[in-house]
């Protein structure tokens, strides 16, 4: 599946480049993109990334390999802490696992190269340790705690924080749902105590990066990591703006399959309905209260976005699981064929789709092979479905094969279709050739800008060796164009800029290629700048994000 994974725009290729930044620096404190200092992420993942690069060499593979690691390592921890909070019940942390392993928010993210996978196992080890702390682990568990929490912080920021301390301050919620605690009292004063002494151990792990970091990258870094990363993205930012119900509405798709699977709601309904007859374990109090404020916090926040919530999937799949495997929730053959035909559904569609005229918009001829191979795999999926109905026997090696069966036929459909539409759309988000483009042209002396604001998508890919000059709007490229005559101007735009009013003026770009739903060309400075204004490229980009580099410019 990493292979059909190219380094994807923005975001992926953004995050890369800071690590190969750092590498070709030798700097392990500041971090860098297109030579201008970088806040908006501390440094944990680049410092991984570079770990890799110095055993293997530098890749493309490693950073992906690298997320795809923690995805395994957060499975072993979810293993863990489910056996540690529904003791006697391996069914249901088997399930769990599955769940997690195969929901489409996992499958996703896997391989990924962002900092929520990483992040997840920081904050499970956190609340493995929380656990261990309520179940007597004394001073040994809050310095893990802190410990877990500081690497998180140096993973994505102070939202780590958020992903760990609301469970520690609603421990009298759920104390006596950790079993082993019993008969080990503990007193609130020496419970908020060790919440206050992991609470500085946290913050003595990632002010040890972020002091220095601050005091070499000057004032505006310093308002970068301290200020504009934790307190902005929560209540200012104008950023990844989303309603209160964003996260409501897109988990459902994120969980698929498991949140239209009846069995799962049959189980959680049966629960409400008889809250004190239910076989409900109480250590399910503990994933109530790490999950649930997690969720209404990110909600309540301006800025979201869906990888936001990944570091709380386990808890939200710890529920699942019970839901699934306890009596009232056991699979029966109608969830299995419920899936089936979805499925087979999906399959059809793609079929409807492939006589659609207007399908041509994002699949050629040669790319609808790959869409047939879709096709084929989500009907081998919808197999697999219907062969997780029960068997005979109905207990808990029953729920655990169906659910193994059910998660076998999601990662059959979910690879399905990244090997299939994915692998047909990805060259549309492949900028390898761009990149080698503006790599040749800065071999060959000449300088080259962009214009718009630029997210560093051409550093590693390219390999480049210096940073980009950053331009925006026609007055700032013809300037630079009387400086740098025969330099390269990269721009983005709406429609392809090789034809029409440009070409008729007689100047063409050096390259162009498809992006996405638009184009970007490289352009000789001169040329661009002797287009006549009806010819000027009147649909350039000029992206909106609040981690692309406008410097130097």
């Amino acid at each position: 599946m990493l292979a059909w994974r190219p380094l994807t725009p923005v975001d992926e290729t953004r995050y890369v480049t800071v690590a190969w930044e750092m590498w070709q620096r030798g700097d392990l404190v500041s971090l860098q993109l297109n030579g201008q200092p970088y806040g908006h992420k501390p440094p944990l993942l680049f410092w991984l990334i570079n770990a890799g690069w110095g055993v293997f060499g530098v890749n493309a593979w490693w950073p992906r390999l690298l997320t795809a690691l923690c995805a395994l390592l957060a499975l072993g921890s979810v293993a863990r802490l489910m056996r540690r909070l529904v003791p006697g019940r391996p069914d249901v942390a088997a399930v769990a696992v599955i769940i997690c392993a195969t929901s489409l928010y996992w499958v996703v993210f896997t391989g990924a190269v962002m900092f929520d996978m990483l992040l997840t196992v920081w904050v499970l080890l956190a609340v493995e340790a929380l656990v261990w702390a309520a179940a007597g682990g004394g001073w040994r568990a809050w310095v893990g705690v802190g410990l877990a929490t500081g690497l998180g912080i140096l993973t994505k920021g102070p939202v780590a924080l958020l992903h760990v301390f609301p469970l520690a301050l609603l421990w009298p919620l759920w104390r006596r749902g950790v079993p082993g605690s019993d008969g080990r009292p503990l007193r609130a004063a020496a419970w908020y105590g060790g919440v206050f002494g992991a609470l500085g151990v946290a913050a003595a792990v990632s002010l040890a990066w972020a002091v220095p970091a601050a005091l070499a990258g000057g004032s505006a870094f310093q308002r970068e990591i301290f200020w504009s990363q934790s307190v902005d993205r929560i209540a200012t930012t104008t950023h990844h703006l989303r309603p209160f119900w964003f996260y409501a509405a897109g988990l459902p798709l994120l969980l698929a399959p498991w949140l239209i699977v009846p069995a799962v709601w049959r189980g959680a309904l049966a629960a409400l309905r008889r809250p004190v007859a239910t076989d409900a374990p109480p250590g399910l109090r503990v994933l109530l209260a790490w999950g649930l404020p997690v969720v209404l916090a990110f909600s309540a926040f301006r800025g979201k976005q869906l990888q936001y919530l990944m570091p709380v999937m386990p808890a939200i799949a710890g529920l699942m699981a019970w839901a699934l495997c306890n009596a009232a929730g056991r699979l029966r053959a109608f969830d299995a064929w419920l899936l089936a035909a979805a499925y087979a559904g999906l399959a059809c569609a793609l079929l409807w789709l492939q006589a659609q005229p207007r399908a041509a918009i994002w699949f050629t001829a040669d790319e609808w092979p790959w869409v047939l191979f879709s096709v084929v795999g989500l009907l081998v999926a919808a197999v697999l479905a219907v062969l997780a109905r029960p068997p005979a026997g109905r207990g808990p090696v029953s729920a655990v094969r169906g659910a193994l069966l059910l998660g076998s036929a999601a990662v059959v459909a979910m690879l399905a279709l990244l090997g299939g539409v994915w692998h047909a759309m990805s060259p549309k988000y492949d900028l390898q050739p761009m990149a080698q483009h503006v790599a040749a042209a800065q071999q060959a002396g000449r300088a080259v800008a962009h214009v718009g604001k630029y997210h560093g998508e051409y550093q590693f890919l390219g390999r480049l060796r210096e940073p980009l000059k950053v331009l925006h709007g026609r007055a700032a490229v013809l300037a630079w164009a009387g400086q740098q005559p025969d330099g390269s101007v990269v721009l983005i735009s709406t429609a392809p800029l090789g034809g029409g009013a440009s070409a008729a003026s007689g100047r063409r770009p050096e390259f162009e290629q498809r992006y996405r739903s638009r184009w970007v060309s490289a352009w000789r400075a001169s040329d661009l700048a002797a287009l006549p204004a009806d010819a000027w490229p009147e649909g350039v980009v000029d992206d909106d994000d609040d981690e692309a580099v406008q410097a130097p410019g």
